[in-house]
């Protein structure tokens, strides 16, 4: 099961959200756009440990950018379709009553806070509210704590206290797994431990040095309160009771050298979310619940970034691996299997059960944590233009994408670190030579990348289209360039240039309805739509742009090669008098070179050299 969409109106920062989800979900936004107000929309209709009071909102929870007072029609309403529920008997038991689409099947759960019916007039206090919750669409379908204790939403936030929730029994995710494994110890066992245990505690305190401490707290309380009211204590390393017994057990480290309270905070977030992984596991096999919906605020915590990338490769990669018709063959093969398959089963199937189960939504600032997440995964909240007052979705679940631009793009997120969600504008280049060149180009036009949010990304080659396909229009909507060479034929064509058909076909998935037009119009509106053009090659535009920059480009070319006798002589010609600087030689020293290290060093002249028209064109577009 998953929650495919996600619809939220009028609540907090959302005016109307409608975001289509994948199998996991890895939330990602400026901060202040409403990534935990996300959440907590999805608390107030899924999490059964959210009392009626906190469901019974207020007015300051009403979208800021209704008129105020607010009006009889103004209600806030969050709507969770679910799927992929009808293979599971359980699941299904749960939600077929609220179906709002039979094939597929989708259920649709609603929390709705809106005025009294038997209210006259438009509402003026909180108690003219009330809020109800329904499924499939129809009000007098409700639904209550029995439903959301089979599909519970469990959220743990960012300023979570690793350390405390494991060291309290009642918060830890420690104790179900105790409790589970107490309850089949035998009574007479834990009666014998608890024994051993006295008699230990016991040889301990019996020793003078520790007997006086126990007798000097007890003397204290009897001077302080009398008789009556003193407490008998006693110093122990471990209750005897047997009842309470399993409560003592603590996690330790080092090879029990060091406890939890002394682990450092990325130590007990690692430990913290592992037990909370093997605790959603056993209350699936237990038959607690259905499916389970975590939900993680800013999971990086105090993890290094390594740490982050294996740990939420596991949580975001496993469930997508998982293929139910081969954990159906291999129940079917279990029939007939020897003891060590059946172990070997049993062991898949607790990974099958956890992760099949479990729904992972991420709330994250960390480009660590998207680059490891599976591309259809990623969901990106934005403010809306003109106005910015409200904040919508978009997502990459919908995107026209081929399996191989899939695997290419998550690459791609893998070795960049996923740096593009988190841009205001992304410039798309063909390789190395730009990645280096163009941001030192911009800071001499005035345009800091950084400060501005733009993020160079190379594609190390020509092939844009998947690129443009998810930040494009139609995909994530991030303001982006793309700076391509026009790699002209060595003859006069009639013919578009590699690099015109190249901008060609991207105009056509960024604004299809040009398709028809002639091909002098969709070269003409190229730049309008951020597709941008050199007259060649980025090095040949940079000597064509003016004599000064033949000059930069040959003394950083005569610093590289440390050439001989013959050559140098040639360059030192060609410094002097630019005017002679032969473009295919050039060409050929820099590939000597090698085209990137040549662009980092030429990087560090960048403020005695003359941008290129089109790389000027093509900055102001994405700063813009």
């Amino acid at each position: 099961m998953r929650i495919s969409r996600v619809q939220i109106n009028n609540f907090r920062n959302f005016r109307a959200l409608d975001l289509k989800l994948g199998d996991s979900v890895v939330l990602v936004g400026e901060n202040k756009i409403g990534k935990s107000n996300f959440l907590c929309a999805i608390q107030l209709v899924l999490d059964p440990s959210l009392p009626d009071v906190a469901r019974q909102l207020r007015e300051e929870d009403f979208w800021d950018g209704l008129p105020r007072p607010l009006k009889r029609a103004d209600t806030i309403r969050v709507s969770v379709d679910l799927t992929d529920f009808e293979e599971n008997a359980a699941q299904l038991a749960v939600l077929a009553e609220h179906l709002v689409q039979p094939v597929p099947m989708v259920s649709r759960l609603t929390y709705e806070f809106r005025p009294k019916a038997t209210l006259e007039g438009d509402p003026e206090k909180s108690a003219d509210y009330e809020f109800f919750c329904y499924g499939g669409g129809r009000e007098d379908n409700t639904f209550g704590y029995d439903t959301r204790k089979r599909l519970p939403v469990m959220v743990l936030p960012a300023l979570r206290d690793a350390v405390r929730d494991l060291a309290n029994w009642r918060h830890s995710p420690l104790r179900p797994l105790l409790e589970e494994a107490a309850s089949t110890i035998e009574r007479s066992t834990l009666k014998k431990i608890a024994d051993d245990i006295q008699t230990a505690n016991s040889t301990l305190t019996d020793t003078k040095e520790l007997e006086g401490v126990e007798n000097q707290i007890n003397d204290q309380l009897e001077s302080m309160v009398g008789d009556q009211h003193a407490l008998e204590t006693n110093l122990a390393f471990a209750p005897a009771d047997p009842e309470r017994l399993i409560r003592a057990v603590r996690l330790f480290m080092d090879g029990g050298r060091r406890g939890v309270n002394d682990a450092s905070l990325g130590s007990a977030n690692l430990l913290y979310l592992t037990l909370k992984a093997l605790e959603l596991q056993q209350e699936v096999k237990q038959g607690t619940r259905d499916h389970t919906f975590l939900a993680i605020e800013e999971p990086e915590a105090h993890l290094h970034p390594h740490l982050q990338r294996l740990v939420y490769r596991e949580f975001l990669s496993r469930r997508r691996h998982l293929d139910p018709e081969d954990d159906a063959d291999d129940a079917d093969d279990a029939d007939d299997a020897d003891d060590a398959d059946d172990a070997d089963d049993a062991d898949d199937a607790d990974d099958a059960d956890l992760f099949s189960n479990t729904t992972v939504i991420f709330t994250t600032h960390s480009p660590h944590v998207v680059s490891v997440a599976p591309l259809r995964s990623l969901a990106l909240l934005k403010r809306e233009t003109p106005g910015r007052e409200a904040t919508y979705g978009v997502s990459t679940v919908g995107l026209d994408l081929t399996d191989t631009e899939v695997e290419d793009l998550e690459r791609y997120l893998d070795v960049s670190r996923g740096e593009i969600l988190f841009a205001s504008g992304v410039l798309l280049v063909e390789g190395e030579a730009e990645s280096y060149l163009v941001p030192a180009l911009a800071d001499q036009l005035g345009h800091d990348f950084d400060r501005a949010g733009i993020a160079i990304c190379s594609v190390a080659g020509t092939h844009f289209r998947s690129y443009v396909k998810l930040v494009g229009p139609e995909g994530l909507k991030i303001p982006f360039a793309v700076v391509t060479d026009n790699d002209p034929p060595a003859k006069a064509t009639s013919k578009p240039t590699p690099g015109q058909t190249r901008c060609l076909d991207l105009l056509s998935i960024i604004a299809p309805e040009l398709d028809t037009k002639k091909r002098a119009t969709r070269l003409a509106a190229l730049e309008s739509h951020g597709l941008f053009l050199n007259d060649s090659t980025l090095e040949l535009d940079l000597l064509a742009e003016s004599d000064e920059n033949g000059v930069v480009l040959s003394e950083v070319l005569l610093d590289l090669l440390k050439p001989g006798k013959t050559l140098k002589q040639e360059m030192e010609g060609w410094i002097a008098d630019p005017s002679k600087i032969d473009g295919a030689a050039l060409l050929k020293r820099i590939k000597r070179v090698g085209k990137g290290r040549f662009a980092q060093r030429l990087a560090s002249r960048a403020a005695d050299l003359t941008c290129p028209s089109y790389l000027q064109k093509a900055i102001e577009h994405v700063t813009q």
